[in-house]
C-alpha cells in the first residue's frame, strides 16, 4: 500500500459509524493533548474545547495536557486552561523540563549540568536541586583566540540539556560540543519543533534546527537523549508517571505531523492529528512520512465533543 493510500484511509471522526464511534470511544482511557494548537491558539482558544474536555472529564477520561514549550510558565498554562473552561491539574501538565527533572531525579543524578534554554526554564532545573551552569551570557570579541578562552573551560559536565533558548548562538554551541567530546557527556534534548506556527498562514522556524546541528556533531555511537515529543524515551517517563499499563488506551491529540503523531506512534498511541493549528487538510494529505500517519483527523478537537453527543443513546420516548 503506497503512503497516499495509507493516509486516504484516516479516519474523520465525524464520518464514523455508529459502532465506530462507541468503539472509539471505548478504546482509551487517557487523552493526551497538546496544547498550542489544540486548546488555543497564540491569540484566542479555539472554540468548543473546554466543553470537550468537560464532556470527557464526565466520561471518566484522564486528560493530561501536553506540550512541548517549557518556557511558558505554569502560572500561564494554569490561566490558558481555565480561560478555555477546564480545571487545571499541575501534576497533569507535561513539557519536556518536567519530564527532564522526572528523568534525572529517577537516575538519582549528582552531577553537573551545562544548559542551553531560557532563564525560567535553567531555573526551573536548579530548582529541582540540580547544579547548572550556562553561558557565555556576554558579548564575546570576534576572534578565535577570544572565542576558546570563553567556552573552554574543563568543567566535568556530565548532561547538555538543550531547550528553546532566544539568545541562543556560536559560543554556546562550542561550549556544548566541546562538553559533549567526553565520554561520559550525554547530550538530553528538549523542543525539536523545527516549525512554530503562529498564525494559519505564518510561522517561525523552531528549535530543532539547531537541535539537528549540535547532534550532527557528536561522536560517533552517541545518541541524544530526547525528553520532549517526539521522544521514545519521553514516553518511558510518562509510562512511569501516570501508571501507563497499555500504551494503546492512550489517545493522543495533535496539530502537528511533527512532532506530535509522530510521537504518538513512537510510543505506541493511538493518535488524532487536528486542523486547528499548524497542518492544513492539504499538508496531512501530502504528507510522506509513513511512521507518523494517524489513527483519526478532525477539523478541531470541539469535533470529539459532537461525535459523543452523536453516539449518546437516542431515547425511545
Amino acid at each position: 500500500m503506497s503512503i497516499g493510500e495509507k493516509m486516504s484511509q484516516v479516519k474523520p471522526l465525524l464520518k464514523l459509524s455508529s459502532d465506530e464511534r462507541k468503539q472509539f470511544l471505548d478504546s482509551f482511557d487517557i487523552m493526551m493533548a497538546d496544547c498550542d494548537g489544540v486548546l488555543w491558539n497564540l491569540f484566542s482558544p479555539i472554540p468548543g474545547t473546554g466543553e470537550t474536555l468537560n464532556t470527557l472529564d464526565a466520561l471518566g477520561k484522564k486528560i493530561i495536557y501536553m506540550s512541548n514549550n517549557s518556557i511558558r510558565t505554569e502560572k500561564n498554562y494554569e490561566d490558558k486552561v481555565t480561560k478555555i473552561g477546564f480545571k487545571f491539574e499541575r501534576e497533569n501538565l507535561v513539557h519536556p523540563i518536567a519530564a527532564i527533572i522526572r528523568y534525572l531525579k529517577k537516575i538519582n543524578f549528582q552531577g553537573l549540568i551545562y544548559m542551553i534554554g531560557t532563564t525560567y526554564t535553567k531555573t526551573l532545573v536548579r530548582e529541582a536541586g540540580f547544579r547548572v551552569i550556562d553561558g557565555p551570557n556576554v558579548f564575546v570579541e570576534e576572534n578565535f583566540t577570544n572565542l576558546v578562552k570563553n567556552v573552554k573551560d574543563g568543567e566535568p559536565v556530565k548532561f547538555v540539556i538543550m531547550d528553546v533558548d532566544f539568545n541562543f548562538g556560536y559560543p554556546k554551541y562550542l561550549r556544548a560540543e566541546l562538553y559533549l567530546r567526553h565520554p561520559e557527556c550525554q547530550l538530553i534534548v528538549a523542543a525539536t519543533d523545527h516549525r512554530l506556527p503562529v498564525t494559519d498562514n505564518f510561522n517561525l522556524p523552531g528549535p530543532g534546527y539547531f537541535v539537528d546541528a549540535l547532534v550532527a556533531c557528536l561522536p560517533p555511537g552517541k545518541k541524544p537523549i530526547v525528553l520532549g515529543k517526539p521522544g521514545k524515551k519521553l514516553g518511558e517517563v510518562l509510562r512511569d508517571q501516570f501508571d501507563i499499563k497499555d500504551p494503546k488506551r492512550v489517545l493522543f491529540v495533535g496539530d502537528m505531523i511533527n512532532p506530535d503523531i509522530k510521537f504518538a506512534r513512537n510510543v505506541g498511541y493511538q493518535s488524532l492529528l487536528v486542523l486547528s493549528g499548524g497542518t492544513s487538510p492539504e499538508e496531512m494529505l501530502a504528507n510522506t512520512d509513513e511512521s507518523a500517519i494517524p489513527d483519526f483527523c478532525a477539523d478541531s478537537l470541539a469535533d470529539l465533543s459532537t461525535l459523543i453527543k452523536n453516539a449518546a443513546p437516542q431515547s425511545t420516548l
